[in-house]
């Protein structure tokens, strides 16, 4: 009875654990929504932009034939580098967001590892093994787990640092980005303007 009374206990706690650990997951989760958002909206401006730069293109193309002043050289060099920035920006975005989602996994992995290491969580993984080495059993178990542990901790910190690494390069490519909208855009609608 009072073995009954310890395990429903101990299943009480695991629950409350378990429910600790989804809330902190559901809270992630939120968070890479609102990073699926924010890229969601750069992908709807970068359509914007090329549609006006396709309009720009097209206007020109009528007024003037082929002919192109070095002026609208550098626009469309300057237009062309601003693309190939916001393509970085959409990749460094996506690829952070897998970096989330896999840091998630893996946490909640080391979790579960955790509480599968504890005696009591061990000692009821080989309750029903029928045999006569069980403290063998009991020890390949948990260095099996300890293994396991080891592992994805290893992994953990890689993604951890591989997030860091992208969070900086993000950073950067948003202020190029930026920078070159500020410089390029105002130009370009200057020449539309002309036409």
């Amino acid at each position: 009875m009072l073995f009954l009374f310890f395990t429903v206990t101990d299943v009480k706690a695991q629950e409350t654990q378990t429910q600790n650990n989804v809330q902190n997951a559901v809270q992630t989760v939120n968070s890479l929504d609102n990073i699926s958002l924010e890229v969601a909206k750069i992908s709807k401006s970068m359509a914007t932009f090329n549609k006006r730069l396709k309009e720009f293109l097209d206007q020109f193309a009528l007024s003037k034939g082929n002919q192109i002043n070095e002026r609208q050289q550098k626009l469309l060099l300057g237009f062309e580098i601003l693309n190939r920035a916001e393509q970085r920006l959409e990749v460094l975005q996506k690829f952070q967001i897998e970096l989330a989602e896999k840091e998630v996994s893996v946490k909640s992995r080391i979790i579960q590892v955790e509480q599968e290491m504890r005696p009591d969580s061990v000692e009821r993984s080989i309750a029903f093994v029928g045999t006569t080495k069980s403290e063998e059993i009991r020890d390949g178990k948990r260095r099996a787990l300890e293994s396991e542990k080891s592992s994805l901790q290893t992994l953990y910190s890689q993604i951890q640092r591989n997030l860091a690494q992208t969070t900086g390069e993000l950073r950067q490519a948003e202020i190029l980005v930026q920078n070159l909208r500020k410089k390029i855009l105002p130009q370009i609608e200057l020449e539309i303007s002309d036409l």
